[in-house]
């Protein structure tokens, strides 16, 4: 009966060759040098893949629904070349009916720039405009200023007070009355600014900062005139300050609009678009429709998270028209979204150890194998000439 270690001898696949009958060749240890490089620069480059990050993308079924109380964040960074800070306003509005109208507050900032681009210095805020003021002696050294009631120009009941001028807009938009002359409002002279509004000195306007909306369809747009919805729901821009202009100049560079939280390898296809309104048209409108597709990325290693934001391609249009023969078109930049109801998933990827292991126990055993079959054929033929050599001296 065989011993042990003999029986497990038999199933040995490596069998031995004893110092006799081994022998080494020239041929056979150059090629042993080459395949050491090659194993040597395979590992290499699979440490390098070990370190490196791969995405990987997939499209999916959006599991956030449309119209959720999730907020989308709307970045945005547009400059208005000829328009003046005064003349132009930023609303947003959605499908749900939810308007925001003339966003000028932390999230959005309006900057003044001269006619080469550098900002102009903010001399001073919004100022609230009264109607009327009294002065009322209380004592000899001292003088109180009361407020008067302001006339409501027939649009309120008998007592009530319009002291400002969005309290004047509000009464005739709530009568569904057109809005008068403003700058002959008592209320509103001192809130026009004729050269501004005019831009006699050729300014322009540059919005930055970002909007927070709803995740259904909607639009924000540029235009001009302050903006109120009237009585029958209608969004309205008021243009009566702007008798007289004779080119709405809505040239414009798209610095950037992006949807959520920017992620590796993102494309902003508005990113520095530059649009310049022809000569030939007192007015233009210019509309950019976004399809909107939410997106997932998804970190890995010590700043693991996830990030939810959205890409988005567009298309646009222009149209030029002259605003002294067609009033009811408004000028301005207009935004268009709408939501896919699919979802982008890109998701970070490295090699792992056990893959790492396994591909270089493969190069080892690929290249010892290779370097092996091409050993035994150069040797094969080096003995195969040799003896017609030896046959042909022989002969």
């Amino acid at each position: 009966m065989p011993r042990a270690p003999d029986a497990i001898a038999r199933f040995d696949l490596f069998p031995k060759l004893g110092d006799d009958f081994a022998r080494r060749t020239a041929a056979g240890g150059a090629l042993s040098v080459v395949g050491l490089m090659c194993i040597v620069m395979l590992f290499i480059a699979q440490i390098g893949e070990l370190t490196r990050t791969t995405t990987t993308h997939d499209l999916i079924v959006d599991d956030v629904p449309i119209g959720s109380e999730v907020k989308m964040r709307v970045h945005v960074d547009v400059t208005l070349r000829a328009m003046h800070c005064e003349q132009v306003s930023l609303d947003v509005m959605d499908v749900t009916g939810e308007n925001h109208l003339d966003v000028d507050a932390h999230e959005v900032r309006k900057q003044r720039i001269d006619a080469t681009g550098k900002p102009i210095p903010m001399t001073s805020e919004k100022v609230e405009v009264n109607a009327k003021t009294e002065v009322k002696a209380k004592e000899p050294s001292e003088e109180v200023v009361v407020r008067a009631c302001g006339d409501c120009y027939g649009a309120r009941e008998d007592g009530a007070c319009c002291n400002d001028c969005d309290a004047v807009r509000e009464a005739y938009r709530s009568k569904g009355w057109a809005l008068p002359d403003l700058r002959k409002v008592t209320q509103c002279t001192e809130e026009f600014d004729t050269a501004a509004m005019l831009n006699t000195h050729r300014e322009g306007c540059r919005f930055t900062g970002h909007i927070d909306v709803n995740r259904v369809a909607g639009n924000f747009h540029i235009a001009p005139g302050k903006s109120f919805n009237s009585i029958h729901g209608q969004h309205v821009h008021d243009l009566s300050p702007f008798a007289g202009l004779e080119r709405y100049d809505f040239s414009h560079k798209i610095h950037k609009i992006s949807f959520g939280e920017e992620f590796p390898g993102v494309v902003n296809p508005l990113g520095h678009v530059s649009r310049a309104q022809d000569g030939q048209h007192r007015a233009g409108v210019y509309q950019y429709r976004l399809s909107v597709v939410p997106s997932r990325y998804r970190y890995i290693g010590l700043n693991a998270r996830t990030v939810e934001s959205n890409d988005y391609s567009v298309t646009d249009h222009y149209r030029g028209f002259d605003h002294t023969k067609d009033g009811g078109s408004l000028p301005g930049i207009f935004f268009f979204y709408d939501l896919s109801p699919l979802r982008m998933e890109y998701e970070e990827r490295r090699m792992g150890l056990l893959q790492f292991l396994a591909n270089v126990a493969a190069i080892i055993g690929g290249v010892s194998a290779v370097m092996g079959i091409v050993d035994g054929a150069v040797y094969r033929g080096q003995r195969a000439l040799k003896e017609k050599v030896d046959l042909g001296k022989q002969g």
